[in-house]
């Protein structure tokens, strides 16, 4: 199979092309940045934006891809709040540009859009585990920008006949993310202070909120297995469907640590949270492909951990 990843220089990316290359797919990129893995895997790549219409649907002529993986999008929740018209216009537009091409040049290929579960948004604040059918309160830009060209993607699929399928992905974390993600910034943190380049002190907020972790692994597995599976269009969660307390997740990685690390409460970053309880039910994604998150928690943070003890100040 041929298959085509937009943004496939990020975090996500990274480890999606190498599970697509290990199961013998072709593949092609398109991004803005450029990375190592594209020569490793002799990737196609093609430095382009996605807001350039005539551009992508040239790529997609020449490539005639058999499944497109939709990954390019801003996604730092502060930079949204600070530039909320770009946000949208790479969020939507790019969704949308890419959407018009393929009713144009690939019209058989299969679409994989990756969304987010802060589409829910104070929907959560049911404290119940949240299902695809629940409607969207989305709080921020990124979180609106996400919903409205996860709909645009579902109109247009059922205007022009295209197989779309839009992963709703809860909090993933794993080797290679960058930090403004808990599970990085607490393993940066921890990493430093292990090498003394800072005090044994880690400087935290509130951290009793609940939420739905999932390694990278298994974020990867289920995206693989939407692609290669006949999964119908529609939205589907990708989640643990477990809740962990921020606080536990804590607790974890200083076990793993080892560290005689100690935990100050910062009052400036004591801000409960709206939703305490935000967690994803995986049921459909499930009967749809068998998928079931299958790499142990631990496991998870102690490799993450161990790539920040990698990395240098």
């Amino acid at each position: 199979m041929k298959i085509l990843i937009t943004g496939a220089a990020g975090f996500v990316g990274g480890h999606l092309l190498r599970a697509f290359a290990a199961h013998g797919h072709r593949l092609a990129a398109i991004d803005l940045g450029v990375a190592p893995l594209f020569e490793e895997l002799s990737v196609s790549f093609h430095h382009a934006d996605l807001l350039d219409g005539e551009t992508v649907r040239k790529i997609l002529r020449e490539e005639k891809p058999d499944a497109i993986v939709h990954l390019a999008a801003i996604a730092n929740v502060p930079f949204a709040w600070e530039h909320p018209a770009k946000t949208m216009a790479v969020n939507v537009g790019g969704t949308v540009t890419l959407l018009e091409a393929m009713v144009e040049a690939a019209p058989e290929a299969k679409l994989l859009t990756i969304g987010s579960s802060d589409a829910y948004g104070l929907t959560a604040k049911c404290g119940k585990p949240l299902t695809e059918d629940m409607p969207c309160d989305p709080q921020n830009p990124y979180s609106i920008s996400k919903l409205c060209a996860e709909q645009m993607s579902m109109q247009l699929a059922k205007r022009y006949d295209l197989n779309v399928i839009a992963a709703r992905s809860f909090n993933h974390f794993g080797p290679g993310q960058k930090l403004g993600f808990v599970v990085s910034d607490f393993a940066s943190q921890i990493a430093a202070i292990e090498r003394g380049e800072r005090e044994s002190v880690l400087s935290v907020g509130d951290l009793t909120a609940a939420r739905d972790f999932t390694y990278i692994d298994d974020i990867i597995a289920a995206y693989v297995s939407l692609i290669e599976k006949n999964v119908p269009t529609g939205i589907y969660n990708i989640c643990s469907g477990k809740p962990r307390r921020i606080e536990d997740v804590l607790r974890e990685m200083l076990a793993i640590s080892g560290e005689n690390i100690g935990v100050r409460k910062d009052p400036a970053k004591m801000r409960p949270s709206e939703v305490p309880f935000f967690v994803g039910d995986g049921a459909k994604l499930f009967q749809a492909t068998g998928w079931r998150p299958e790499k142990d928690f631990r496991t998870g943070l102690e490799a993450t951990l161990e790539y920040w003890r990698e990395q240098k100040a």
